[in-house]
């Protein structure tokens, strides 16, 4: 593996509990130390150092997803990311299935809706990319018709339908969902 000179925000985090767990410890030191235990290719300087202690809390309150970026970029338009990210939400407790041109086509609504003219952003694919990773939304496989099942309705109807099927032979027992018909049927991927 090649070594690297620029640190993740989980890496400088470390420094800091290294820091934390030897108080004594100088910044010369800790900036070897974290070139030997992240495979480094030069030492990082002295203000490095001394910039990644100075923001401790701040690299405390990240979640995972911020932890393993190198850098912390700023969303352009915090107002419809957040819009954007509670549609995305408001669809999935619907149990609508959502496609990534789906989310891209709503985004441009919004960003009209919000009159952001000449700095509404491209909405390509990166962009897309980006804010699933941002918000923690993956792509997911729908399989049939079981993200609408009612799991409690099925457990408690169970036992009865068990019982209506034993006067039946087996060879005279058909699963009707297997017969549905696949026009226009709703895609098999969503965001979640």
């Amino acid at each position: 593996m090649k070594p690297s000179s620029s640190l993740s925000n989980d890496q400088k985090l470390k420094i800091c509990h290294h820091k934390a767990a030897n108080p004594s410890i100088k910044q010369s030191a800790l900036a070897n130390w974290a070139m030997q235990e992240f495979k480094l290719s030069k030492v990082p300087t002295q203000g490095t150092i001394s910039n990644i202690l100075a923001k401790r809390q701040q690299y405390e309150s990240m979640d995972s997803t911020e932890l393993t970026s190198k850098r912390q970029r700023a969303v352009k338009h915090p107002e419809l990311d957040n819009v954007l990210a509670n549609w995305v939400l408001q669809c999935q407790t619907s149990r609508v299935a959502l496609s990534g041109d789906l989310i891209k086509e709503k985004a441009r609504q919004f960003a009209r809706q919000l009159e952001l003219g000449e700095r509404t952003p491209e909405f390509s694919n990166g962009w897309l990319a980006k804010f699933n990773i941002r918000h923690g939304f993956k792509a997911q496989k729908s399989y049939g018709e079981s993200g609408s099942a009612d799991l409690d309705a099925i457990d408690r109807n169970m036992p009865t339908i068990k019982e209506k099927l034993q006067s039946y032979s087996i060879q005279d027992i058909y699963n009707m969902d297997e017969t549905g018909l696949f026009y226009r049927m709703a895609p098999d991927r969503t965001i979640a």
